[in-house]
C-alpha cells in the first residue's frame, strides 16, 4: 500500500469528503503534488476530511487538521470553569490583537510565514503506518491569491525540498510538476485578509454564514464545527488585520463546545495554554496561546480515537507561528 493510499484510507475514517474543499487547501494539495514521487511525502496540511485529485497522473492528497488555539495561563489560580475560562482567554487574545500595528499589504505583494511544524507522513511503498516529523516550514503566498507563491520546508529527516504555488489568474491555475502540467479552474484565495467584519457580532454571523454554504451530503459537520474550523482557516497561514483578528477571537468565544486543555508547549517550546474543540471526526483542535501576553502562537492537533494504525491521544499535526510579516516577492526574507 502507498502513502497515499494509506491517507486516502485515514481521511475516510474521520472524516467522509465533502463536495468543496477550502481554498487553502488548494495550495496545499498543488504543493504536495508538486514533490518527486519517490521516497518520502511529507504533509503539512490541516484538516481530515477534504481530498483533492490533481489533474492528469497527479496523484490524490488527503490533508490532515482542525482549528487549534493557544493557551493563556491565569497565574496560580484555576479557571472556575472550562467556558468562562475560554472566554477570558479569548477576550486577552483579541486585546493583544488589538494592539498591534496594522501592515500596509499591496495587492501584488506576498505574506510570508514562517512556522515550526509536526507533520504526518507516510513512507511510500511501507506498511502505510504513519510517523510523525517535525518541519522548518517557510511560505509566501499571494496578497490577491493571484501570484505564484513558494513553499519552502526542511524535515528534520530527509532533504529540503521547495515548491511552486500557483496562483489563480482569470479563473485558472498552471501548477509544473516534474516536467509536466497541472491545470484547473480556481477563485483566488488571498492570503490577506482585508475585508472580514471588526466585531465579534459582525464576524460570528459571517463565521456561521460560510458554515452554512459549507453544508452538501457529503459533509454532515455540525454547524458550530464549520464554525469553528472557518475560523482557523482565516488565521492559518494569512494576515488578518488586528481589529478583524481580535473579532475572530471574540467570536470563537462564542461558539459551543470551545474548552480550556491546560498548559501546553508548542513546537517552538514556548509556554502556552491551549483552547479546544473536539470534532466529530474524532480529532481534539487546540488553539494555542502564550501564557502570559496571550498572543496567538499556534496549533495542535490529537485524535481521540485510533484510525488506521494511529492511535488515540497522538499529535497529527501541530504548527508553532514564528513570524508573520509583508513582502515585495516569494523568496523574500523579512
Amino acid at each position: 500500500m502507498t502513502d497515499l493510499n494509506a491517507l486516502d484510507e485515514l481521511g475516510r475514517t474521520l472524516d467522509p469528503p465533502s463536495a468543496t474543499p477550502p481554498g487553502r487547501l488548494r495550495h496545499r494539495v498543488l504543493t504536495e503534488a508538486s514533490r518527486p514521487a519517490r521516497g518520502r511525502r511529507w504533509l503539512t496540511a490541516p484538516r481530515f476530511g477534504w481530498r483533492v485529485a490533481a489533474v492528469g497522473s497527479l496523484a490524490a492528497v488527503v490533508t490532515v487538521g482542525v482549528l487549534a488555539t493557544q493557551v493563556v495561563s491565569f497565574g496560580e489560580h484555576a479557571p472556575a470553569s472550562s467556558a468562562s475560562a475560554a472566554e477570558r482567554i479569548l477576550a486577552g487574545a483579541a486585546d493583544q490583537a488589538r494592539r498591534q500595528p496594522a501592515l500596509p499589504v499591496r495587492s501584488d505583494q506576498f505574506i510570508y510565514v514562517e512556522s515550526r511544524d509536526l507533520v504526518m507522513n507516510f513512507t511510500e511503498g511501507g506498511s502505510g503506518r504513519a510517523t510523525i516529523t517535525p518541519v522548518e516550514r517557510r511560505i509566501w503566498l499571494s496578497a490577491d491569491g493571484t501570484r505564484d507563491g513558494l513553499l519552502r520546508e526542511r524535515p528534520a529527516s530527509g532533504r529540503p525540498h521547495e515548491s511552486v504555488l500557483a496562483g489563480c489568474q482569470d479563473g485558472k491555475f498552471t501548477q509544473p510538476n516534474d516536467g509536466r502540467t497541472a491545470e484547473g479552474s480556481c477563485t483566488p484565495t488571498p492570503a490577506h485578509h482585508a475585508d472580514l467584519p471588526t466585531n465579534a457580532d459582525g464576524m460570528l454571523r459571517y463565521l456561521y454564514r460560510r458554515a452554512d454554504g459549507r453544508k452538501s451530503p457529503g459533509n454532515g459537520n455540525p454547524r458550530d464545527q464549520e464554525a469553528f474550523t472557518i475560523a482557523g482557516d482565516l488565521i492559518r497561514e494569512a494576515y488578518v488585520p488586528p481589529a478583524s483578528l481580535a473579532a475572530v477571537f471574540e467570536a470563537v468565544a462564542r461558539i459551543p463546545g470551545v474548552r480550556v486543555v491546560g498548559d501546553v508547549t508548542d513546537e517552538a517550546g514556548r509556554a502556552g495554554i491551549a483552547l479546544a474543540r473536539d470534532e466529530v471526526q474524532g480529532i481534539r483542535a487546540e488553539l494555542i496561546f502564550d501564557r502570559k501576553t496571550y498572543a496567538f502562537l499556534g496549533e495542535h492537533e490529537v485524535l481521540t480515537r485510533e484510525a488506521y494504525g494511529v492511535p488515540a491521544g497522538q499529535s497529527i499535526y501541530s504548527t508553532a507561528v514564528l513570524k508573520v510579516a509583508v513582502v515585495d516577492r516569494a523568496g523574500q526574507l523579512p
